[in-house]
């Protein structure tokens, strides 16, 4: 199976071809641009070789600076695909693909087909009391990091708050475990409309057995 890894130099045909391998319709998906600091929770609609048609989430009042954005990524699963076209056909939009990222080269040891209904989540220790075990879900994650979405005034994982051990989980599995460090916040909002916390954590040690 092609690995979707840092492939902004792939031809054409490539990325064609590992989009359409890993991107399906209806699968939930997580957009966003450097044009404004929030995410938007949609859905895939279609994949048509290096383009995908995405639901178009974004409030209106929110739309202009959306549009304006000079890079803009769509996260599905653990699968990041980078675009600086942005069109619309009138109700959803369309994003031309520039590069896929992958977390991890070697998913083939251990496969997860993340299907739409999988549950990635991770799982620490409060911080502050070192006892209170939190469950919270990731939105995306990378090979050097990942968010996840809590209370929208929670500031707990603040920038620089460092958490000793991070456990990935993808359905009743464990995916790997990390020493983690936050380093951003932002507003995130959902397919229903409902404003959440994004908060990005960078990995700053993996264990040697990771797959990540």
């Amino acid at each position: 199976m092609a690995t979707p890894n840092d492939n902004k130099d792939a031809p054409t045909d490539d990325l064609a071809k590992l989009i359409g391998e890993f991107v399906k319709p209806s699968q939930p998906a997580i957009i966003s641009g450097d044009g404004l600091d929030i995410s938007f929770g949609t859905r895939i609609i279609a994949v048509k070789d290096k383009l995908v048609h995405v639901g178009n989430t974004v409030p209106f009042n929110l739309i202009s600076a959306f549009v304006k954005s000079n890079q803009f990524w769509i996260q599905v699963d653990l699968l990041r695909i980078h675009s600086d076209k942005l069109e619309s056909d009138g109700k959803n939009f369309i994003f031309h693909t520039t590069k896929v990222d992958s977390i991890s080269e070697t998913r083939g040891d251990e496969r997860f087909g993340f299907s739409s209904d999988e549950n990635v989540r991770c799982e620490f220790t409060n911080p502050e009391d070192e006892e209170t075990i939190m469950v919270k879900p990731v939105l995306d994650m990378s090979a050097s990091g990942f968010s996840l979405r809590t209370a929208t005034n929670s500031q707990l994982l603040k920038p620089g708050r460092k958490i000793s051990k991070v456990k990935i989980l993808i359905g009743d599995k464990l995916y790997s475990e990390h020493e983690a460090e936050a380093v951003y916040q932002r507003r995130f909002m959902d397919e229903n409309g409902k404003l959440h916390q994004q908060v990005g954590l960078k990995f700053t040690m993996v264990k040697p057995n990771d797959k990540t």
